[in-house]
């Protein structure tokens, strides 16, 4: 049973008075139960989460996930005051299994609104999302818990009025698909829907999963996703021990250090997207072999310059790689992040759930290579270095693999399950038909 204790810290005092902070001292391995918590509901539920998404839209489970996130978010203050830390965990959980949405949904919606002229630059504008918020969360977070009058609550209730900010925009701006669109016109649909790939009218497809799992180009993203996770994860978790112990900078103390990366990650993805759409649209370049070229940049030069960062003792030049490192890994959005979409856009949220259910679960090798290298020998160079080699390899096979079967084009079974939907819409023409044949017959009976 892990030990229970509420601990009130004076962290400032004037001449009237002294304020008080509130914070639990949980051991390490409890702490590691909750921050666990989240990531198994998040892996659990992000393949059920793609069906979902495939069923009803991408628009509703993003609104749930937004909803449940930000009143989580704004009671996680007082959630141990309830139960301890049972009930954080458990509250974590419901996190994660509501935030596994997010991907698939999104890839959803974006399959229905993203024209394949623009879809380098506007996936990138939605999924930077993630770096912007990183960043501010970095920064505000900082901000909250080292201020002597509002303390780390705060960043817990305002973040979580902004996810519930979002859940109304969303509600009252978002819509599902251009065909549910009150205002669109006949051109604007015409422009996001002339390539033919993806329904103009939603229709009740199953999901092919016996054709998506026996696809070549299917499990070359989806393998070349875990290699992304496994650095991307190892970046955001150990790289702050890391530099703590080996470099001594502490980055969760250290804002500027800890937002750069994220920011290089942010701009950089702008960069590749118009950079991608540009050669796709002066025909300069194949979708493939841009979707080729920039996962290369994003596994294989990337994980040179993090190799690179592991062998420097400058701290300076160690954040200067990182950076450098990170900036240049913002290629996968215009690589493997965005070719389900190109593949099967009628699918794309399904893809994504199965590509991101592979990826978290390997992303979990992260701790759980340093904790069998490194150990407690945490100060000990070497054995860090052993760490990013067997990343940085594990990046380049994923990507050689990802090389050799990506495709850039719709697959047949993007349309499964076509000749159903047909013969259902003839069957309700006939039914029509015969009504209103009937309704004349009495008709004419009458008169």
């Amino acid at each position: 049973m892990a030990e229970e204790k509420v601990v009130y810290k004076v962290v400032a005092t004037d001449e009237n008075h002294e304020v008080n902070v509130e914070s639990y001292d949980w051991n390490k391995s409890t702490q590691e139960i909750i921050t666990f918590s989240f990531f198994g509901g998040y892996t659990t539920m992000t393949l059920p989460m793609g069906i979902i998404a495939q069923r009803f839209g991408g628009k509703r489970p993003i609104m749930l996930a937004l909803f449940v996130n930000g009143v989580v978010c704004i009671c996680t203050p007082w959630v141990p005051l309830v139960g301890g830390w049972v009930a954080m965990s458990a509250s974590r959980v419901l996190q994660g299994l509501t935030q596994a949405a997010m991907f698939p949904s999104i890839h959803s919606l974006l399959a229905k609104w993203v024209p394949l002229s623009e879809r380098g630059r506007l996936s990138t504008y939605v999924y930077t999302g993630s770096q912007a918020g990183t960043i501010l969360a970095f920064q505000l977070s900082g901000l909250f818990a080292g201020s002597p009058v509002l303390g780390w609550p705060v960043s817990f209730w305002v973040f979580g009025t902004l996810s519930l900010i979002c859940f109304c925009l969303l509600g009252y701006f978002g819509v599902g698909s251009p065909h549910e669109h009150p205002s669109i016109t006949a051109e604007e649909m015409a422009f996001i829907l002339h390539d033919g790939a993806v329904d103009v009218v939603p229709k009740k497809r199953k999901t092919p999963w016996r054709h998506i799992l026996t696809c070549k180009a299917v499990w070359g993203l989806v393998i070349t996703h875990a290699g992304s996770a496994l650095a991307y994860l190892l970046i955001l978790t150990e790289i702050p021990v890391y530099m703590n112990h080996i470099l001594g900078v502490d980055l969760k103390r250290n804002g500027l250090y800890s937002s750069l990366p994220y920011i290089a990650l942010f701009l950089m993805a702008i960069v590749f997207g118009n950079v991608a759409d540009f050669l796709a649209n002066r025909k300069l370049m194949s979708v493939v072999n841009i979707r080729r070229t920039a996962n290369t940049i994003a596994m294989v030069l990337s994980g040179l310059f993090l190799l690179a960062f592991s062998c420097v003792h400058s701290t300076v030049l160690a954040v200067t790689l990182l950076i450098i490192a990170l900036g240049l890994h913002a290629g996968t959005h215009v690589a493997f992040h965005i070719n389900h979409i190109d593949l099967a856009p009628n699918f794309a949220g399904p893809i994504m759930a199965l590509g991101n259910t592979v990826a978290n679960l390997t992303g979990l090798l992260a701790p759980v290579i340093v904790s069998n290298i490194v150990m407690d020998d945490v100060k000990n160079h070497r054995k860090w270095q052993y760490v990013f080699i067997i990343v940085a390899v594990f990046m380049f096979i994923t990507n050689t693999i990802y090389v050799v079967f990506a495709k850039g084009t719709v697959q047949p079974w993007n349309f499964y399950g076509e000749e159903e939907n047909d013969a259902e819409e003839k069957e309700m023409t006939n039914k029509t038909d015969k009504q209103l044949n009937k309704k004349n017959s009495l008709q004419d009976v009458i008169r």
